[in-house]
């Protein structure tokens, strides 16, 4: 059965009509140009006065054009469904990888909790039990809200409430709390300029700046070493997260932002769900800004660059 479903698939199914429309292109031409010869030998023959100066190239344009719209039309039918083809398969790896990702920390959560409960641990002895319990809820809590989120931003009714903030305090208080949560050994600089004001909706923008710091830890090889900045001209504010980790290919940074899209080395497992650039440049937009990833490559680490618009007043409005 294995062998039927290699030859009868799809793009088989695609080779084999180009092949037959090939052929059929070869025998309607001998055909109309065969008659052609017989109709002009009879007219030769029996009315000389009926001859043409050669074949009817109206018809014979008329059934190329014919030929090739059935083509283009199972062309067409052929891309789509290679892009439904590749959103299943899409779609079944981000099932695997979310049953995955709530898998693990569950498991963790519940080993711990059975470890207390057997052996009661002295108060000192609890502090890295907790510590880690907080970590795996805290991992739990980051993708779930990628879920709501990744549902949200497909909704039309969706809006974000932004208000006009100091940025510059918000951006510099969320890694000041976050910057103690990096692997052992990692690095975050920050080098935020004061008294920056943008319109943000602050949750939508904590999913923003949680997403992109996930992203360094999970894809530098070694400790990661992270650089943030903040700063901004006349009309704008550039928020640059960079970092020292593998880089991105020049191909994969073209998709990075579509969802489910996830770099993949051969043979590696690397957690997460494709969801988290996604959510990013959808909220940015929702936010009037702009998100740009920028890579020399392989091992020469990955830059985002966010532009939002300046505010200079406290206001609140609802983003479309």
């Amino acid at each position: 059965m294995n062998w039927l479903k290699r030859i009868f698939n799809p793009l088989m199914a695609f080779i084999g009509i180009q092949v037959a429309w090939v052929l059929a292109v070869i025998v309607w031409l001998n055909w109309f140009l065969g008659n052609h010869r017989k109709l002009r030998a009879l007219a030769e023959e029996y009315s000389p006065e009926l001859l043409v100066g050669g074949p009817d190239w109206l018809i014979l344009t008329e059934g190329l054009l014919l030929l090739v719209s059935i083509l283009v039309g199972v062309y067409v039918i052929f891309l789509y469904w290679r892009k439904q083809s590749s959103l299943v398969r899409e779609q079944r790896q981000f099932i695997s990888q979310v049953t995955h990702e709530l898998k693990s920390p569950l498991a963790s959560l519940q080993l711990h909790l059975e470890t207390v409960r057997r052996h009661q641990p002295s108060p000192e002895q609890m502090a890295p039990f907790v510590e880690t319990m907080l970590s795996d809820a805290n991992r739990l809590n980051g993708l779930i809200d990628n879920l709501l989120s990744a549902n949200r931003v497909g909704q039309k009714h969706w809006r974000l409430e932004l208000q006009s903030v100091d940025f510059s305090a918000f951006v510099e208080k969320y890694f000041r709390d976050r910057q103690f949560t990096l692997p052992k050994a990692g690095k975050l600089s920050l080098d935020i300029k004061p008294g920056i004001f943008a319109a943000i909706d602050q949750d939508a923008m904590e999913t923003v700046l949680r997403n992109l710091l996930e992203n360094a830890v999970l894809y530098s090889d070694q400790s990661p070493e992270i650089m943030i900045s903040l700063s901004s001209d006349q009309n704008h504010c550039y928020l640059v997260f960079t970092d020292h980790g593998r880089g991105i290919e020049p191909n994969d940074q073209k998709k990075i932002f579509n969802i489910f899209y996830r770099v993949r080395r051969k043979n590696e497992n690397i957690r997460g769900t494709g969801l988290g650039l996604f959510i990013v440049r959808a909220n940015i937009l929702r936010h009037h800004g702009q998100v740009k990833v920028e890579s020399q490559g392989q091992g020469q680490g990955t830059t985002f660059k966010i532009t939002l618009p300046l505010t200079r007043s406290a206001s609140t409005t609802e983003a479309p």
